[in-house]
């Protein structure tokens, strides 16, 4: 996060800190349902997701670090990845009580690049961790971000009214008046995905895996995926790739292969 802007973010906390702890939003059951059932604007729910901002009060000025919030969305759910770029957008603009929310977003940090290396990295519930490299035209960063100006910024979040900036992962370098929540992503039992035309999507950066699968497999992967938004599948050979992206979003839309053996498949619900 650049310097300058680190000033005007301190400046902002006190308001903050009088909304935050004037409110009751946070006493939250942290599920799916949970989630579905949240009536404070602080939810969004996206192809079969729910995604939840969350803060526990009882954190009180404490500020959890990129790796604590990796536990803090419960069994039942996990730090939440940017699926599309409104998802982030929509957690840009709610709750302003709530300056900064951490995401499972994080650079290598042997990367000499700071706008590559990028990667989502979020623990699931049976304690492994799912990754996926960052498509950087998916997430709406701040202007001029990621500037990683103290040299070791390799963790992100999303900034209230900003966007997505880079930071250090202790936050406690930075301020001590800053308010911290967590983006929580939850997905149900079970959901639909809708057969959409034919084709499948030739860049790499784009496919999560490719397996030989029947489809019912195929979905089921799809399905246990944080990251998993569509898949083609090809019946005759048993192909099966699931993709981070849709072949209806406007920004891939123009990257999609025809291809009438492989048939589409996409969560029902999207929104982009």
């Amino acid at each position: 996060m650049a310097r300058a802007s680190i000033a005007h973010f301190i400046a902002i906390n006190v308001l903050q800190l009088s909304l935050l702890y004037n409110s009751g939003l946070f006493a939250v059951d942290l599920s799916y349902d949970g989630c579905m059932k949240d009536t404070t604007n602080s939810s969004y729910s996206v192809g079969g997701w729910c995604f939840l901002l969350y803060r526990d009060s009882s954190w009180g000025t404490i500020k959890p670090t990129q790796d604590d919030a990796q536990t803090l969305c419960g069994a039942k759910g996990n730090l939440a990845v940017g699926v599309t770029t409104k998802m982030l957008n929509k957690f840009k603009t709610n709750l302003a009580g709530i300056p900064w929310r951490w995401i499972a977003l994080i650079r290598n940090s042997n990367s000499t690049d700071r706008k590559l290396g990028w990667t989502w990295k979020t623990r699931l519930s049976n304690g492994n961790y799912a990754t996926f490299p960052a498509i950087m035209s998916n997430i709406p960063w701040r202007t001029n971000e990621p500037a990683n100006d103290f040299g070791n910024e390799n963790s992100a979040g999303v900034w209230y009214n900003e966007g997505v900036c880079d930071v250090q992962y202790n936050w406690n370098n930075y301020s001590p008046l800053n308010i911290f929540g967590v983006i929580c992503q939850f997905a149900p039992l079970q959901w639909k995905y809708l057969q959409r035309g034919h084709g499948l999507f030739q860049i790499s950066a784009y496919r999560i895996a490719q397996t030989t699968a029947t489809k019912t497999a195929c979905f089921h992967q799809c399905h246990r995926s944080p990251f998993c938004i569509s898949m083609a599948f090809n019946p005759t050979i048993n192909d099966c790739q699931t993709y981070a992206v849709s072949p209806e979003d406007p920004r891939f839309a123009g990257n999609v292969t025809a291809n009438s053996a492989y048939d589409w498949y996409i969560r029902d619900g999207m929104e982009y």
